[in-house]
């Protein structure tokens, strides 16, 4: 079975429209981005359901703040940067960081025994980083974003996500080799 792929839109033309209260162009980004962002959300948050509420929250603010919004900015940068700000927040007033057995059940690709045993070891190693190397090493390896995107959806310079990733890969060997 193959999947659609639909042509959206450019980001410009779509945020144009949603500031003149386009209905279809708003409903456009959100089918554009939504997938993306809940992934983001999960890796961070290991709730599908809080990670969706989330996700639901940035659209939402899109949506009410949308006079606000300028067409010459990136989208994406500015979708990732408040979902990232939405995690932080949660994350801090949330007393529990334990992921849910039924999520890691829900997510499609833990298959095998020996992937699922891995993945749980990165999901467990990726707790003990810091948010922000977090945030730069999920959007690179699981979203498969690069550098120079990395940077702008995290306003900071791509030597800076280049430090970022090899302080993360150093911290992760020495977790591993525990």
């Amino acid at each position: 079975m193959t999947q659609k792929v639909y042509n959206y839109p450019s980001d410009e033309l779509l945020v144009k429209a949603i500031v003149n209260n386009d209905h279809t162009a708003f409903k456009n980004l959100y089918y554009k981005y939504f997938q993306m962002l809940i992934r983001f959300a999960w890796y961070r948050l290991h709730s599908m359901e809080t990670a969706r509420d989330l996700v639901q929250e940035v659209f939402y603010r899109v949506w009410i703040k949308r006079q606000n919004l300028d067409p010459d900015k990136s989208i994406k940068a500015y979708l990732y940067k408040s979902l990232n700000n939405l995690i932080i927040n949660h994350s801090k007033l949330s007393s529990s960081k334990t992921s849910s057995i039924e999520d890691l059940k829900n997510e499609k690709s833990l298959s095998n025994k020996n992937f699922q045993d891995f993945n749980i070891d990165i999901q467990t190693s990726m707790q003990k980083l810091p948010e922000k190397l977090k945030t730069v090493f999920i959007l690179s390896r699981i979203e498969g974003y690069k550098y120079t995107e990395i940077a702008e959806i995290c306003g900071i310079s791509i030597k800076a996500v280049e430090k970022r990733m090899s302080k993360t890969f150093n911290i992760l060997r020495k977790i591993f080799n525990e």
